[in-house]
């Protein structure tokens, strides 16, 4: 309960989330919002925990996320926990596929 004595929602949802599906995938992940980025430690601890798959792409490696962002030591966690609990897998292949056929 916070001091509204309103339950913390993060758990509930993290818990219809797992109860709906074991996998979660995000195209192009990335964090640019205060309210998101404090918010994503809580919400993927809940979903780790309550056994959730996670599979992101994304132009940045977890370490550059945020970067710059307000507060960002705060979101400092989240990004430990995405390199504790994730295999971060470089997938560039030296070539950019949105310009293959453009002169």
């Amino acid at each position: 309960d916070n001091e509204y004595r309103c339950p913390d929602p993060i758990p509930r949802l993290a818990k219809e989330l797992a109860e709906e599906s074991w996998l979660l995938c995000f195209d192009e992940f990335q964090v640019t919002d205060i309210a998101d980025a404090m918010i994503l430690h809580r919400l993927f601890t809940a979903l780790f925990k309550d056994g959730i798959v996670l599979i992101t792409t994304s132009n940045r490696i977890p370490d550059d996320l945020y970067q710059g962002g307000l507060q960002r030591v705060l979101f400092l966690p989240f990004i430990d926990l995405l390199k504790i609990k994730s295999h971060i897998l470089n997938l560039d292949s030296g070539l950019d596929y949105r310009l293959t056929g453009t002169v």
